[in-house]
């Protein structure tokens, strides 16, 4: 309802449908969708006839005659008493929902069926609720499809519906749009059934089952932005029993017209990554598909195509999945407790069973035709994905080729650089030797000959220098004997320094101590002392001894004494031999 709520001027006007409708008179098209709105009323006699009911469409606004045609029921025909009524509205615009809503409320709940429109859900069947309580959900029954379409000429999707935001179909774009549509059945009367819930848990203990021969409305609301929507489904060579041979034949009709929208979405699609007839002779063509090009047209084509087609299946599978979920055998056969029971064996009632076998049958060809569509898409998308396979091989080989034709071009560089490089070194002595013998201060009684003689004399050996760097063989034997020569001449140390520099630190060795003697250490107590501790002691003391003795007996302390006594450590044990 946004067109009326956004202009609040219609609300006080004396009929919402003053002015709508225009553009089937010539004038511009009117703002509120009414232009795209399509619709048909049949009223059904007791002859099972369905008789269309239309409007004046020269004096009446279209959106007026639609309300005239829905407004009421066995209004301008008394003498042919309707039993049942069909209405079908194709793209209705927000005034119509709004007249779909106040004519249709008290024989359904249109507040779901319009939530099924919006919500962008999987196709669903909403038919056993003998036990729900609210008593519209009870004796009505309801099927939702949802699946997508392309995008008609000069048509516009509604405003909750997922669309393409570019509307022209091109050789790499088709627009698509997300679809919806509600078929429900609602049978007036008392309830012919008691049944009882067998759910353990269910609130509501009892329900009402209703005889398919009552009085019935059937209500199909489409929302397609595109003009392939059969309008001959419900013809006047047809004939209906009651409402629910109606409903199917209005479901059957959707199922056909899916059909029909499924097999123009995979024509698009193949001809979108077929390539054109003169692929096999054109070379330009060929590398076009093989190669791909900086723009990334064929990966992303590939790439839309095949989840498009996924997409198409999940939807194709959803109302395959609500019918087999819904139409069982004993549906079929009238042995359904809650939806359309047959229970005696009367002669409508056979005459209707055999009604329904043949109705079945149509439906079988429709699934297995929606079947056999998922089987193409699937084929097709296995084609696709061979495509995609083979583009990128083909795009991987090229690339391959041109990053070895780069690394030529680069290893050409290195040796372009190189050859500057010899040059640069080959001048570089004599510009040396030139800018000594040019300078201002040297005297100028030199002769060609000294010049001569100072530029072998450097560039010979700076050359030969440098030839002999360029090799691995010289490089490795410079490199060698280089560090052979540093290392002679590199000046030694004496031993004790060597024994001072590689003596080892004791608070490195406390961390190998035990955990006892680290912990006492960290809490600044005297550790107690180790059979490890008391042998290293005796043997410090044994040595101190010793050297004693040695010294009093010789009077001078030798030098092995010395070092000797600067390995002991502080604890007085022996920290290196």
């Amino acid at each position: 309802m946004a067109s009326v709520l956004e202009d609040r001027s219609r609300l006080i006007q004396h009929s919402l449908f003053a002015g709508a409708g225009q553009a089937q008179n010539g004038a511009a098209a009117a703002d509120d969708r009414t232009h795209y709105t399509h619709y048909q009323v049949y009223d059904v006699g007791q002859d099972g006839v369905p008789v269309l009911i239309e409007a004046d469409k020269e004096n009446t606004p279209k959106a007026a005659g639609i309300w005239h045609s829905i407004k009421g029921i066995n209004a301008d025909s008394p003498d042919r008493q309707a039993v049942g009524r069909i209405t079908i509205a194709r793209e209705p615009s927000a005034v119509l929902f709004g007249a779909l809503h106040l004519t249709l409320n008290k024989a359904f709940n249109v507040d779901e069926l319009f939530r099924h429109l919006v919500q962008s859900e999987a196709s669903s069947a909403h038919m056993h609720r003998a036990f729900s309580s609210d008593n519209r959900k009870q004796r009505s029954f309801v099927f939702n499809l949802e699946y997508y379409t392309i995008i008609g000429e000069e048509c516009q999707p509604m405003s909750w519906q997922l669309a393409d935001k570019q509307r022209s179909t091109t050789d790499s774009h088709l627009p698509l749009s997300r679809c919806s549509s509600v078929i429900a059945l609602s049978l007036y009367g008392e309830p012919t059934k008691k049944i009882r819930n067998p759910a353990r848990r269910a609130k509501q203990r009892y329900g009402w089952a209703y005889s398919p021969w009552s009085p019935w409305q059937v209500v199909n609301i489409q929302c397609y932005p595109d003009w392939k929507a059969s309008t001959d489904v419900h013809e006047t060579s047809n004939k209906y029993l009651n409402g629910v041979e109606a409903f199917l034949a209005t479901l059957l009709g959707e199922f056909r017209d899916a059909q029909k929208r499924f097999d123009e979405i995979y024509r698009h699609i193949t001809k979108m990554i077929t390539p054109p007839l003169d692929f096999i002779f054109n070379d330009e063509l060929r590398d076009r598909r093989l190669f791909e090009d900086k723009d990334f047209t064929y990966t992303r084509r590939y790439f839309w195509a095949s989840q498009t087609l996924a997409f198409v299946n999940d939807s194709i599978r959803a109302m395959i999945e609500a019918y087999e979920d819904t139409f069982t055998a004993e549906v079929w056969e009238g042995r359904s407790k809650s939806l359309w029971p047959l229970p005696d064996e009367s002669p409508r009632n056979d005459f209707f069973r055999r009604r329904m076998r043949r109705m079945r049958l149509d439906f079988e060809r429709e699934i297995e035709a929606l079947r056999e569509q998922v089987r193409k898409h699937e084929s097709r998308r296995l084609e696709i994905a061979a495509l995609r396979d083979q583009l990128f091989s083909g795009t991987s080989v090229l690339e391959s080729r041109r990053t070895v034709e780069l690394s030529e071009i680069t290893i050409q560089q290195g040796h372009n650089i190189k050859l500057l490089t010899v040059v640069n070194i080959f001048f570089l002595p004599l510009t040396f030797v030139t800018s000594v013998f040019g300078m201002t201060n040297m005297p100028d009684n030199h002769e060609f000959k000294t010049f001569a003689i100072v530029m072998a004399s450097v560039c010979i050996p700076f050359f030969l220098l440098i030839g002999t760097l360029n090799t691995n063989k010289g490089y490795d034997f410079f490199a060698t004997h280089s560090r052979a020569l540093w290392r002679f001449l590199l000046p030694k140390k004496s031993v004790e320094e060597r024994c001072e520099t590689h003596s080892p630190d004791y608070a490195a060795l406390a961390r190998s101590t035990s955990t006892e003697h680290e912990m006492a250490l960290r809490l600044g107590r005297e550790p107690r002392e180790t059979k490890l501790d008391m042998v290293r002691g005796q043997a410090a003391r044994g040595l101190n001894r010793a050297a004693e003795k040695v010294k009093e007996g010789s009077g001078e302390e030798s030098s092995s004494v010395k070092s000797m006594d600067k390995q002991v450590g502080p604890r007085g044990s022996i920290l290196e031999v």
